[in-house]
């Protein structure tokens, strides 16, 4: 807000803690109370994930000496031993905090716009081994000075495995707590109005732990959620409460919105999406040449032991999974059944790795004649591209709407799975008409097998444009990684449960 020098000389006089910023068409004032609001959230993640890291390691440290105690040899003696190395355990937590500091698992988690335990999964092992190797030293030195032998190397071994489990899990319930209070929220505002700003709204609308502000534009290109122009940015973080700002592609000149991002810095967190987004993947490095930052293309592709981890993983778990849902399977079968004429199971060829086309599984939630009557319901098609998606489409059933909803009726995909036609997590397994259009670099995606959930799947699902679908594959095939797999797998659950996107 724009206002004569005078009025702020008359405002500091009663408030001290008043910053004065200017913005090139006055001066403007970005209140200290802010900053303080913005602490106030940052303070209460840094409790939060304190209190369960806490909590996890005084869990391991209590079930680690009880469980050498149940498989040791001599349960008495081993019962009394364990009750003192609890103790001793339970005294190592400080030292297990401050190594998990040191791995900015705590200062480096307010940085981030979505918090997730997968992010700090490799930081918190790595933690756990430093932290580990530590405690033997002072268990050597508690046996060498103190003729306390009661630690070995085996039972802290035991408590860090405990603690890889427990640390997590308490992480993951409390990112889960975080993101369904007030103070949990990050609000967040994102500079620009284009094509990419609505994408990156949308996907920050999908995390419970973000509140989606609105918008900033000097050249708006459209008049959903604007706030303001880029001068009134740092009011807005006022009035607000904001604690980050994402910026992406904006008409503004860059040299104005180096010159605000400027005056934000160090009291509002920034985020930058960075242009040629598409090929920056997280497995690209940054690379500092004489101050200037440079970033590479990490090669699009999944090596041979990747693919062996991945094909192993999913004939596993695919196997487990349907001997545990069988019983439903079987429930579900009769329903259909009873209530529309025709097959159980719906066939359709759909092209898979490698482009090679295979039949792919589902329970049948249409009538039998659903193709036929695609040609008079064409017009009623709400999605962009060769996809076809209708929200009310009247061809599909009673049971088959449940089912669809739920994404139920993709549960017979475990059998492609477990056969090798398709993957628990990979790209969109599109209809032979559909993949025929795919040109250019998103045919990359054909080097993976197409999965039952993916980033299509956690992102938005029938929401996102076709462009946006083919974007998601290309970037899940450049960046693949076991814990992303497992990331996907975690989300999904939440994501069908609320029916963001089904049809």
């Amino acid at each position: 807000m724009a206002i004569r020098e005078q009025e702020v000389e008359k405002f500091l006089e009663g408030r001290p803690d008043a910053l004065l910023v200017p913005t090139g068409t006055g001066m403007a004032i970005d209140l200290g109370d802010h900053a303080g609001a913005v602490a106030k959230v940052r303070r209460h993640v840094l409790r939060s994930l304190l209190c369960a890291d806490v909590i996890g390691l005084a869990t391991a440290a209590v079930l680690g000496p009880l469980l050498v105690s149940v498989v040791s040899a001599n349960h008495d003696a081993a019962a009394v031993r364990s009750g003192a190395v609890m103790y001793f355990d339970l005294a190592v937590i400080p030292l297990f905090i401050g190594v998990f500091a040191c791995y900015g698992l705590y200062k480096g988690a307010t940085r981030r716009i979505s918090l997730s335990v997968f992010s700090d999964l490799r930081s918190i092992l790595h933690a756990l081994l430093i932290s580990g190797f530590l405690y033997a030293v002072i268990g050597y030195g508690a046996h060498r000075y103190f003729g306390f032998d009661a630690i070995t190397v085996g039972k802290i071994v035991v408590m860090c495995l405990l603690a890889a489990v427990t640390v997590s899990l308490a992480r993951i319930v409390t990112f889960g707590l975080m993101g369904r209070v007030p103070t949990g929220s990050v609000p967040v505002i994102v500079v620009g109005t284009g094509k990419l700003a609505q994408t990156v709204a949308s996907h920050l609308r999908a995390h419970s732990s973000v509140q989606f502000v609105g918008f900033v534009d000097d050249s708006p290109l459209g008049g959903g959620d604007l706030l303001g122009e880029l001068e009134d940015l740092p009011e807005l973080c006022r009035r607000y409460d904001v604690a980050r700002v994402v910026v992406c592609f904006s008409r503004t000149h860059p040299e104005r919105t180096i010159e605000m991002l400027k005056v934000l810095s160090g009291k509002v967190g920034v985020s930058i999406v960075p242009r040629y987004y598409e090929l920056i993947t997280s497995r690209s490095n940054v690379e500092d040449l004489s101050g200037l930052p440079m970033i590479d293309i990490a090669p699009a592709s999944l090596s041979t032991s990747a693919r062996f981890l991945k094909r192993t993983f999913d004939l596993v778990v695919s196997s487990v999974i349907l001997v545990v849902v069988s019983p439903f399977i079987l429930v579900a079968s009769v329903l259909i059944k009873l209530t529309s004429p025709g097959p159980v199971f719906f066939r359709q060829v759909r092209t898979g790795r490698d482009e090679r086309p295979f039949s792919v599984l589902k329970f049948r939630t249409m009538v039998v004649d659903a193709e036929e009557q695609k040609v008079d319901i064409q017009h009623l098609n709400e999605v962009d591209g060769p996809l076809f998606k209708v929200t009310e489409d009247p061809r599909v059933t009673r049971p088959g709407r449940i089912l669809r909803r739920t994404s139920l009726d993709e549960l017979p995909q475990l059998i492609n799975v477990w056969k090798g036609d398709m993957s628990l997590v990979g790209p969109r397994p599109f209809v032979e008409a559909e993949a025929a259009e795919i040109e250019g670099w998103a045919r990359k995606r054909f080097e993976a097998r197409p999965g039952m959930t993916g980033l299509w799947q956690v992102s938005g699902r029938n929401e996102l444009s076709h462009l946006e679908l083919c974007r998601l594959d290309y970037l899940y095939v450049a960046s693949w990684s076991f814990s992303w797999d497992m990331q996907i797998l975690w989300q999904t659950p939440s994501t069908v449960f609320k029916g963001r996107g089904a049809s």
